[in-house]
């Protein structure tokens, strides 16, 4: 196995990062440690705050007839440049918990994603598909190859769920409500190391943002020591 760097492996120990959304969107959006703000961006579309478990979660745009179109309404969370968050080969964990109705479905959405699967590497988590079914998404730096893990059951049912996706060594896993529900082999030394933001709810602004539709709560990325 090829060992990691020293950058790597330093990104790797960090503690990661945790959203609770109660404190509002209004102003930075901080983590519980308060050291990777988020920020709304939005292109004719809001993000409102929705009760949930005793606190707030952050409800997304509401679908649009023409998926991608310049006139859909899109609003994300993004925070600045966070290479903290870069597990490199080693082993983390990320997801969110999400409310999705079974009529919120679209192509593309967007949970959380930080970098890209062309020119650089990724870790995602999406909710894509008429289908609703979450699936957790990396990409390496040595290659353009997109491994997915997807889940065997569809979340989009009016009801909250938690989801997990767990990289460790050479297996990618989706879990829903604490079950793994899916799995992918990768490589063992596969390395995700890019210089993007974290982003929620969509992978940007533009037309084609895969836009999240719903509500989204306790979002998280850890390193596993």
């Amino acid at each position: 196995m090829v060992q990691p760097s020293s950058a790597a492996a330093a990104a790797h120990r960090a503690t990661g990062i945790r959203y609770s959304f109660d404190s509002g969107i209004i102003g930075p959006v901080l983590d519980g440690a308060g050291r990777l703000p988020l920020r709304v961006r939005k292109a004719g579309g809001d993000l409102s705050t929705v009760p949930h478990n005793g606190g707030l979660a952050v409800r997304f745009p509401q679908p649009c007839e023409h998926y991608g179109a310049e006139s859909c309404a899109r609003a994300i969370l993004q925070s600045g440049p966070a290479e903290f968050l870069n597990p490199g080969q080693g082993a983390f964990t990320y997801g969110a918990s999400v409310l999705v109705a079974p009529d919120e479905t679209s192509k593309g959405a967007n949970v959380l994603q930080k970098g890209f699967s062309v020119g650089g590497s990724q870790f995602k988590l999406q909710v894509d598909g008429a289908a609703g079914r979450p699936s957790c998404v990396i990409v390496g730096t040595s290659g353009p190859t997109i491994y997915v893990a997807l889940a065997s059951l569809t979340v989009a049912d009016g009801r909250w769920h938690q989801i997990e996706c767990s990289r460790s060594d050479a297996l990618l896993t989706v879990a829903v409500d604490g079950r793994i529900k899916g799995r992918s082999p990768i490589p063992s030394s596969l390395s995700i190391v890019n210089p993007d933001p974290l982003c929620i709810g969509g992978k940007g602004t533009s037309a084609n943002n895969d836009q999240f539709i719903g509500a989204i709560d306790d979002v998280f990325v850890a390193g596993v020591a």
